[in-house]
């Protein structure tokens, strides 16, 4: 059965900030799962998108959108990560995508200011703000390499009018400044294990990586069933079968 989820602070601060980290969310076990998996899959750098960011710098992106029976999938899959999401929007939500991101050694590439919502609102046609993202960190984020950085409360703006920079949308840089002056900028340093849930609404950025070593984790994204996306494009609906905790020690390659 499930037993980890978000306390009442938790879901509070969550509402409040925009954000919310849940510290040893995964296992040393689990987290060695999946660090054995993702850094031994080259599929992933053959699935692998190359986004630029103002500078030219790349970092890697594998997203996919349908959960299977995968090993990945124990995890978007997990009541650990869907239900909580659930107690934050306050109603059923699905799978909307999972995500690898490798920002690798000294190139890693920087992502701009943006909101989720910026973009999914157009491209994918989401009509209310109602959906999530969970980032699993893989290994350790630091300054250094490139951590998330996010603005508190900045999710109560509401959404912002996006344009691309790079390869990559990005949020107007005079509203982002503006609203710096008003919102604390939080390093979102994370250990492997550790979950950072957080408002599509919040505006957030990292840095290039300038570390030695890589910053990767895995992102899982889900938006509330009633906010479906009211025109037809590449965001495709799925069901969500979930399993329960224990699913990413007891799966097996089939």
């Amino acid at each position: 059965m499930t037993k980890l989820t978000l306390t009442e602070q938790q879901i509070a601060d969550f509402h409040k900030d925009g954000y919310v980290i849940t510290k040893g969310y995964y296992t040393s076990e689990e987290i060695d799962r999946l660090q054995q998996t993702v850094f031994n899959d080259n599929s992933l750098y053959e699935r692998a998108w190359d986004k630029k960011d103002a500078q030219g710098a790349v970092s890697k992106v594998c997203l996919w959108q349908e959960t299977g029976d995968d090993f990945y999938s124990m995890f978007s899959r997990g009541r650990r990560l869907v239900d909580v999401c659930e107690k934050l929007i306050g109603e059923e939500v699905y799978h909307t995508s999972t995500k690898i991101m490798m920002k690798e050694p000294f190139v890693g590439g920087a992502w701009e200011w943006h909101q989720d919502f910026g973009y999914w609102h157009r491209d994918n046609y989401m009509l209310y703000p109602k959906a999530i993202s969970c980032m699993v960190a893989i290994n350790r984020a630091t300054q250094e390499n490139g951590c998330l950085q996010v603005l508190k409360g900045s999710h109560h703006l509401g959404r912002l009018d996006h344009s691309k920079t790079g390869d990559q949308k990005g949020a107007p840089l005079e509203f982002v400044e503006e609203a710096m002056k008003f919102h604390e900028l939080i390093n979102v340093e994370l250990a492997p294990g550790d979950v950072l849930f957080f408002h599509c609404n919040l505006l957030h950025k990292s840095n290039q990586n300038r570390a030695a070593e890589p910053r990767w984790s895995m992102i899982s994204a889900y938006n509330a069933i009633s906010n479906q996306s009211f025109k037809q494009n590449e965001a495709i609906y799925y069901p969500l079968n979930r399993v329960e905790d224990d699913a990413i020690l007891k799966w097996q390659i089939n």
